[in-house]
């Protein structure tokens, strides 16, 4: 019975085209210019990200004007004064133009606590792994409030 069941839930979603609503690759938005201040290193990564999903249409133009830093504190410490655990914050403040006039400004900040490691080449590769899934979640926040503009 549970393979029967099994087997007609993915007959019917095969043959239902399925297609997520906010997909980034079928957004028909394109960004125009982009000004950053801030985070230079943050900021190379998010318009990178967001460059990917900018399509030529004529009438969903945007400029951005975004403002980012990046902030790591220790959370948790042993007993020595050693860091045991530690939080990076992200956070964008970004204004959405069109026609030269800010339509919507938005602040989108994301963090993430992950534990210390004696090796600070891992730990550094790990950072950077969860900094990129944090730009992505906020480039995906980004594209969801224009799109609902």
């Amino acid at each position: 019975m549970k393979k029967l069941l099994i087997t007609f839930f993915l007959i019917f979603l095969s043959s239902c085209d399925y297609s997520p609503i906010y997909s980034l690759e079928d957004s028909k938005i394109s960004i125009n210019e982009i000004e950053a201040t801030g985070n230079k290193k943050i900021n190379k990564l998010f318009i990178k990200k967001i460059s990917k999903i900018n399509k030529k249409s004529n009438n969903l133009i945007y400029d951005l004007e975004i403002s980012s830093y990046k902030i790591v504190n220790s959370v948790s410490k042993d007993e020595k004064g050693k860091t045991k655990i530690l939080e990076m914050l992200i956070s964008f403040n970004i204004s959405i133009i069109k026609n030269n006039k800010i339509i919507k400004s938005k602040t989108i900040s994301k963090n993430s606590t992950y534990k210390n490691n004696a090796n600070k080449f891992q730990l550094n590769q790990y950072e950077k792994d969860i900094q990129n899934k944090m730009v992505d979640k906020i480039v995906e926040e980004l594209i969801l409030t224009i799109k609902t503009l």
